[in-house]
């Protein structure tokens, strides 16, 4: 037992709070469970631990030997790295202690206390409207515990005080809010700061750090009833960085304040963290973008998450990226999980299907002449959605667009290796795009709802994959040649001939020149017959159509002539081009994708 410690040094201190955030991550889902203030999406042990992780980089990686610099750091990494409501503010937190520590090498008792204080007051800084029964509470108790048990002038006697302090103030949560004690728990947030005070203390106690924590067994998941949300009025978190000179949180805080709720601002003049639940991400987005620097931003779906938590089964969920393409009524039917691709314009880049809609983008390319372009989702982006479902699922399948056509499906590879849980996400790369992708993802929904389990869906996928076919019309070549996916020379020719381009994927996942139509009548009519020739019209089919065009007399008559030409067809969905392919194929292209139906 160590006792007698009148100090902390950067070493002592870099010990104390590993073992601190390692306890934080062993009680993520256990966090995740219980989580239902300020909105109960089943995420707040992931953002804390999030969180944490960066803040374990920098105590891992530290060499020096100033408490200071240490702590300054610290406060930076997991400032850059906050994920969610409590993410944000534990890291807001961890900058008040920073700032008031200064350059220390090492502090006493007192003013380990007075640092504490200023932590708790700088943390009530970052939010509109500070709730007692949070975290807020938590950090409190923990001030003025340690205000008073400062005089020991001993941090075993100061920690176990805080420690026991902030104990009490969690328990007093589950009354202090109405939603907690309806659902019976403490705040999650308040016991995710206590978990890192009990860390703390037992490693003032015991000496003893423990490294790496094991890996979430399939059995181990639990859920607790969460009562369906009838009435979301904000659907996405929404978060970012950005960097500046002389950042004014109060004058940020103002323009941000009507664009939604759950608003936190965490971090300095220099750099602030900034989460919000808005409908308009892109809004959110292009306000920061005054100020500074915009970087790490995010949106994620509340309502996809709302939709999982008040699920009966959580044997298994299916998530894709959006470069599928698949209505939204059918994504909400079947509980389809989607992480958003980026879309460009020059410099200034958008959420696919998220900061910009398929309208939105039409319009984009009908009035910005700079070269459009898109990327892969980040590893961030895709670790945040399995970290997610991993937590209240017992499998997670996961649909990439073809790999030939992007690093998507490598980044969702690199994020399900680095998180705990990856043994139970199974990766599936589905060779399409668009509507062609949106197939399998609707098929492997499908036999998700059935009950089939991970392994047996991809035994089933890896016979659709090879069959399913998708088929493009592309009216206009000139997207093809902004985004550098043709040459002008070849535009020109195509022009001067009258060729109007079919597209198709191949078994390998490209995606090339089927043929060409010469001339520009019965585009339509002509472009069905050939894929009625080509897949065989006397099949039973699952037809979808994309069109992003603004004449949906267009849509109407593809529609109907592919009644015409496949007699047998089971069943035909209609839905927008994504931007992720209409970057490409521009928005008046016809996608037409079909799966053979035994």
């Amino acid at each position: 037992m160590h006792t007698g410690i009148a100090y902390l040094s950067a070493s002592r201190l870099q010990r104390c709070l590993s073992a601190g955030l390692h306890n934080l991550i062993a009680q993520q889902t256990y966090l995740n469970q219980i989580n239902v203030f300020p909105v109960p999406d089943g995420d707040t042990g992931n953002n804390l631990a999030q969180t944490a992780r960066a803040g374990l980089q920098v105590l891992t990686q530290y060499s020096g030997n100033n408490l200071g610099e240490l702590v300054t750091e610290l406060a930076d990494a997991m400032l850059d790295n906050a994920q969610g409501n409590s993410g944000a503010l534990l890291a807001q937190f961890f900058q008040g202690f920073a700032t008031s520590v200064g350059k220390q090498e090492k502090i006493g008792t007192l003013f380990f206390a007075t640092a504490i204080t200023a932590a708790a007051i700088y943390t009530r800084t970052a939010l509109d409207d500070p709730r007692e029964g949070t975290i807020l509470s938590a950090i409190d108790a923990s001030a003025q515990a340690a205000d008073k048990a400062a005089d020991t002038g001993d941090f075993t006697c100061l920690l176990p005080a805080i420690e026991t302090a902030t104990q009490a103030a969690l328990k007093l949560t589950t009354a202090q809010l109405e939603v907690l004690e309806k659902a019976g728990v403490v705040d999650a947030g308040a016991a995710g700061y206590c978990a890192i005070i009990e860390g703390c203390t037992k490693f003032l106690r015991e000496g003893s750090l423990r490294e790496s924590m094991p890996a979430i067994a399939a059995d181990e998941i639990i859920h607790i009833h969460h009562e369906p949300v009838t009435r979301l009025e904000y659907r996405y978190c929404t978060e970012c960085l950005v960097s500046g000179a002389g950042l004014d949180a109060a004058k940020i805080r103002a323009g941000l304040h009507t664009m939604g709720d759950s608003l936190v601002i965490a971090g300095s003049s220099a750099r602030l963290r900034i989460h919000i639940h808005t409908n308009n991400p892109e809004e959110i987005f292009r306000h920061m973008a005054q100020f500074g620097e915009l970087q790490k931003t995010k949106a994620d779906d509340m309502q996809s998450q709302y939709r999982a938590l008040g699920r009966d089964n959580h044997s298994i969920a299916i998530v894709t990226d959006s470069a599928a393409d698949i209505p939204e009524a059918v994504i909400t039917e079947l509980d389809i999980h989607m992480v958003p691709l980026r879309v460009s314009f020059g410099d200034k880049t958008y959420l696919d299907k998220i900061g910009m809609s398929p309208d939105e983008f039409r319009h984009e390319l009908n009035s910005n002449f700079a070269r459009p372009g898109t990327s892969q989702p980040s590893i961030g982006d895709f670790s945040r959605k399995y970290e997610f479902l991993t937590t209240h699922f017992s499998e997670v399948v996961s649909i990439s667009l073809s790999s030939k056509l992007s690093g998507t499906y490598q980044a969702s590879r690199m994020a399900a290796s680095r998180i705990s849980g990856s043994e139970r996400i199974t990766l599936i790369d589905s060779k399409n795009v668009s509507v062609g992708q949106g197939l399998i993802v609707k098929y492997a929904a499908e036999l998700a709802m059935e009950g089939l389990n991970a392994a047996k869906i991809q035994s089933a996928l890896a016979k659709e994959i090879a069959s399913i076919r998708t088929f493009a019309l592309v009216t206009d070549l000139n997207n093809a040649v902004r985004s550098g996916r043709l040459q002008p020379s070849i535009k020109r020719l195509a022009e001067w001939l009258r060729l109007t381009p079919i597209l198709t994927n191949t078994l390998a996942g490209k995606v090339g020149v089927h043929r060409f139509i010469f001339g520009h009548f019965q585009l339509i009519e002509r472009f069905v017959r050939h894929i009625a020739k080509t897949m065989g019209p006397e099949s039973n089919w699952e037809i979808a159509v994309a069109y992003g065009g603004d004449n949906p007399q267009q849509a109407e008559l593809l529609k109907a002539e592919l009644h015409r030409q496949f007699s047998n067809m089971a069943k035909i969905w209609h839905t927008d081009i994504g931007p992720a392919f209409g970057v490409h194929a521009g928005m008046d292209a016809l996608v037409v994708a079909l799966r053979k139906i035994s």
